[in-house]
């Protein structure tokens, strides 16, 4: 597993790149979601009683799709995100 401090440091960059890309967004529902992103620690946590997470790619996604699916968008507010290019 990543430690902690490393988690935390690539956490930051993915919540902010997320946080950008959904304020950018065309769609104004995709865009009023933004308060819904979660904090670090609930992220931080949902990582924590994930064992199988080893590397800087599995935390990344990992983390993506955590905050994606409380976002609840749908699957063609997801695609517009354009995500794929972190």
């Amino acid at each position: 597993m990543i430690s902690y401090i490393r988690q935390v440091e690539i956490c930051g960059p993915v919540l902010d790149m997320i946080r950008r890309a959904i304020t950018q967004s065309d769609d104004a529902g995709t865009r009023a979601s933004v308060v819904h992103i979660p904090t670090k620690e609930s992220v931080l946590r949902a990582v924590s009683v994930l064992p199988s997470v080893d590397t800087e790619e599995e935390l990344k996604d990992f983390i993506i799709e955590r905050i994606l699916s409380d976002l609840r968008l749908t699957e063609i507010q997801r695609e517009h995100l354009n995500l794929a290019n972190y």
